[in-house]
């Protein structure tokens, strides 16, 4: 039986402004098991960034309750919900957020700085293997404009996946890329998911994207409106024929 990383209990999330108050989550309950590859999907305003920052501990619910591999994440201040979301959470984004002056391997480098990691060989190395990982050998002292959009975004998954988290959190992760590149990252996260056995959240609105996951949760409206398993994995199943 899977092991439970996630537990999200009658959360809500209420943003308020100059009008009328915006329900941007609705009382919404999701379990994510360890090692799953989970999409998340929905239009414009339908609630999945905000789902997406609460996943990420960039915020905290109104109410209701949040467990993440048995740390209850509603009892953090400010200060220790940053530290936990360092050490538990790899972010992935669709505009790679690359240091342009640092290379591929500085720039993986660079969470293990802010973790405490002092002794450069350790961080360097740890680095490298995340580039292998990835397969990025021998870029490691390319700058980001040597590198292609691909490229790029397989350096933030390799500065991602740095500090070994619990779960990669990766938004519209190949939202800047041509549908070729795009195959690439994805049967990238397949690969890390089904070796390594990495926990990956998605959180998009292309719906071919959510069928290379195991599993797709659809919001509307703040609301989980659909909890569906993927049978077949779409580039699983391709790259099989």
């Amino acid at each position: 039986m899977a092991e439970n990383l996630i537990a999200l209990e009658n959360i809500s999330k209420t943003y308020y402004g100059a009008g009328e108050p915006v329900y941007a989550l609705r009382s919404i309950s999701l379990n994510i098991n360890s090692g799953e590859m989970l999409a998340i999907m929905g239009p414009s305003g339908s609630g999945k960034s905000t789902l997406m920052n609460l996943l990420g501990c960039l915020d905290k619910p109104d109410s209701g309750s949040y467990d993440f591999a048995g740390q209850d994440v509603m009892t953090l201040d400010k200060d220790q919900l940053a530290n936990f979301r360092s050490i538990v959470i790899g972010f992935v984004f669709q505009n790679f957020n690359l240091i342009g002056r640092a290379t591929a391997l500085d720039n993986v480098c660079l969470p293990l700085i802010y973790a405490g990691v002092s002794s450069r060989k350790e961080r360097e190395k740890r680095g490298r293997q995340m580039l292998r990982m990835v397969g990025l050998e021998g870029r490691e002292h390319h700058l980001p404009r040597q590198l292609s959009g691909g490229q790029q975004q397989r350096v933030a998954i390799a500065r991602a996946l740095v500090n070994e988290p619990g779960m990669l959190l990766a938004d519209e992760p190949t939202g800047a890329l041509d549908s070729k590149t795009t195959v690439e990252i994805m049967l990238l996260l397949q690969r890390l998911n089904r070796e390594q056995g990495l926990s990956v959240v998605i959180v998009t609105h292309e719906a071919d994207i959510g069928l290379h996951c195991q599993r797709i949760v659809r919001l509307n409206d703040g609301l989980i409106v659909k909890d569906e398993i993927v049978t077949e994995p779409y580039l699983a199943k391709m790259q099989a024929g």
